[in-house]
């Protein structure tokens, strides 16, 4: 039986996005770089505009026994957030615009979020995860 992992869509309008992540360890392990905001298949702005990154300016979560972390997807992917084991948080990042723009790390951004996790070993393990992001054009 294979881990169970999800990604839904709690809101995505032309200038932000809410999306809700959440992972279980079942028998596989960790997940290592797995795609968890594909920002070409957020809506368009107004003008038809694709989205082409995001900045996160919200997070909440409750981590039990491993560790996330928050990737910018790029030819060596950045860590933009670690979030430690056992830990239950809420960051706003908001009052300064957010973390910068997921095209603002590394070499060759796709725009893209990824997530890695370490530690996932056992039955329980998990991660439950939301972020609020700013689209960009």
């Amino acid at each position: 039986m294979a881990d169970i992992s999800s990604v839904k869509t709690l809101s995505d309008t032309p200038r932000e996005a809410v999306m809700a992540f959440q992972y279980q360890y079942v028998d596989t392990g960790d997940e290592s770089a797995v795609l968890k905001i594909d920002v070409s298949t957020l809506a368009p702005n107004a003008n038809g505009d694709p989205c082409i990154a995001v900045r996160i300016v919200e997070g909440w979560w409750v981590i039990k026994s491993m560790t996330v972390e928050v990737l910018a997807d790029a030819d060596t992917d950045i860590i933009m957030m670690h979030i430690g084991e056992d830990d239950i948080g809420y960051h706003d990042f908001s009052k300064f615009g957010g973390l910068p723009s997921t095209l603002s790390y590394g070499t060759n951004p796709t725009g893209d979020v990824k997530f890695t996790t370490t530690g996932a070993g056992a039955v329980g393990d998990s991660y439950q995860l939301v972020l609020r992001v700013i689209k960009e054009y």
